[in-house]
């Protein structure tokens, strides 16, 4: 997926109510991810770059079973100025956690 300088990961600060066994997890992009104006889905090419990306990034290091990710409509975008998409993760490793994060820590924990 392009180049790596251009992609920070991070613990999403409003994640959704969901197990605590989850981490939610928010990929942003300096890049566009292409989507289709007449569908405002993700394009072939761009679903294909974000999902290789999750395998190398993601998958290859905890259960593949326990990843999913997606991106929202552009319509559902909560964030609409800086590209990005949605990883979520089951019961992860906290060490690949911050690695993968470059040791950021959930806003739930910065309060405490």
């Amino acid at each position: 997926m392009r180049n790596l300088a251009d992609i920070k990961i991070l613990y999403n600060d409003w994640p959704y109510g969901v197990d605590e066994k989850i981490v939610h997890l928010v990929v942003w992009t300096k890049f566009d991810l292409e989507d289709d104006p007449s569908t405002d889905d993700l394009t072939p090419k761009a679903r294909k770059e974000i999902d290789d990306f999750v395998d190398k990034t993601f998958r290859a290091s905890t259960d593949p079973g326990n990843v999913v990710w997606f991106k929202n409509w552009r319509s559902l975008k909560s964030v609409h100025a800086v590209e990005h998409f949605h990883v979520m993760l089951f019961d992860p490793d906290k060490e690949f956690l911050t690695a993968v994060t470059g040791n950021d820590v959930p806003m739930i924990e910065k309060l405490k």
